[in-house]
């Protein structure tokens, strides 16, 4: 009961992290200007989503997931959760579809990194390798 209310507390907290923190990194690559012959909807996948939504929900739920050793797919859901909740209250959901879909990827991601890269057998010595 403790490693799932732990997983869910380390979702929740990196959850509102993102929330507000990510709105203000949005606006910056927002400002940042297009140059010249740039597609407007690459230039908003990739600057925008991708550098103030996606790379913050990354960042800040491996690490939460690091610090924490939290089990990866329930602080995936608690995150999930948070992270709409936050942006309801922020924004009224109102043109955040697109904010959301990136942040929700990002954490997929690192998700994904954390289960692939710690892994639970990683460090344990296995001197006869299966043998005995």
């Amino acid at each position: 009961m403790a490693g799932a209310l732990k997983s869910t507390l380390a979702g929740t907290v990196s959850g509102v992290l993102t929330g507000n923190l990510a709105i203000p990194a949005m606006a910056a690559t927002a400002a940042i200007a297009m140059p010249v012959g740039w597609p407007n909807a690459l230039w908003t996948a990739v600057v925008v989503f991708g550098l103030g939504a996606f790379l913050p929900a990354l960042v800040i739920h491996f690490a939460a997931l690091r610090l924490t050793r939290a089990n990866a797919l329930v602080s995936l859901a608690s995150f999930c959760i948070a992270v709409i909740a936050t942006i309801y209250v922020a924004t009224g959901l109102s043109y955040a579809g697109s904010a959301l879909a990136a942040f929700i990827v990002g954490a997929i991601a690192a998700t994904v990194a954390s289960i692939s890269l710690w892994s639970n057998n990683s460090f344990k010595p296995t001197p006869l390798r299966g043998a005995a």
